[in-house]
């Protein structure tokens, strides 16, 4: 029943993203949401400047994992994994992860 909760909350409230790992691509329905600092910026002060830390988080169906190698296309831009984690096993499960631009992707 929770899985069921869990697509109709993707369904109604996610936006389309694209994984792409080992060549095959997928598109699935996510929450992506920007994760702040406490200032509520995503600059920080650097040597050179002040240089964008943008991060994001993910939270999408259990059934499509994420690797650290998984390009993840969202809005017309590529991020890559930074972190991944299966959460709620057993009651609710959903793949949890960061996110960060990703310039360099592999896909």
């Amino acid at each position: 029943m929770m899985d069921r909760m869990w697509d109709e909350i993707l369904e109604r409230f996610g936006q389309e993203v694209t994984l792409r790992s080992g060549g095959k691509a997928c598109t699935v329905r996510a929450l992506v949401q920007p994760c702040l600092d406490r200032s509520g910026a995503q600059e920080v002060p650097g040597p050179l400047g002040r240089g964008r830390r943008d991060r994001f988080r993910y939270m999408g169906p259990a059934g499509h994992p994420l690797e650290l190698d998984t390009a993840v296309e969202w809005k017309g831009r590529k991020y890559r994994v930074q972190s991944t984690h299966l959460m709620g096993e057993g009651v609710c499960p959903y793949r949890w992860a960061i996110l960060c631009p990703g310039d360099e992707v592999r896909a």
